[in-house]
């Protein structure tokens, strides 16, 4: 199993995240990015049993006037809902690789 929330070093809602990528069947993190401090922001891509990827992307804050998601006073089931929805799945790791090359190359 990923362990999402230590990988992230507790960042905020990474508790919701490990409970979206275990739902998801999530079998490896390809890459991540975050700031785990008062503000900051989680960006993940995790290969899935089923061969896509599941690549997302989100900022919080310490309080509802720098956190979207408690100014809105969602519910973790909301945020859980929202995650899914936002997210970006690639078919496979060959649209997946062909996506982050480009990426790259605008560097």
């Amino acid at each position: 199993m990923l362990d999402i929330v230590e990988a992230t070093e507790d960042a905020r809602y990474s508790e919701v995240l490990q409970t979206v990528i275990e739902e998801l069947k999530g079998i490896e993190i390809l890459r991540l990015d975050y700031c785990s401090d008062y503000q900051g922001h989680v960006d993940i891509d995790v290969l899935l049993e089923d061969g896509r990827v599941f690549s997302y992307k989100y900022w919080y804050g310490s309080c509802s006037g720098c956190d979207e998601w408690e100014d809105r006073s969602l519910t973790n089931e909301e945020i859980k809902d929202v995650m899914i929805q936002e997210a970006t799945f690639f078919s496979g790791l060959e649209s997946y690789n062909t996506w982050i090359g480009m990426r790259d190359s605008r560097d």
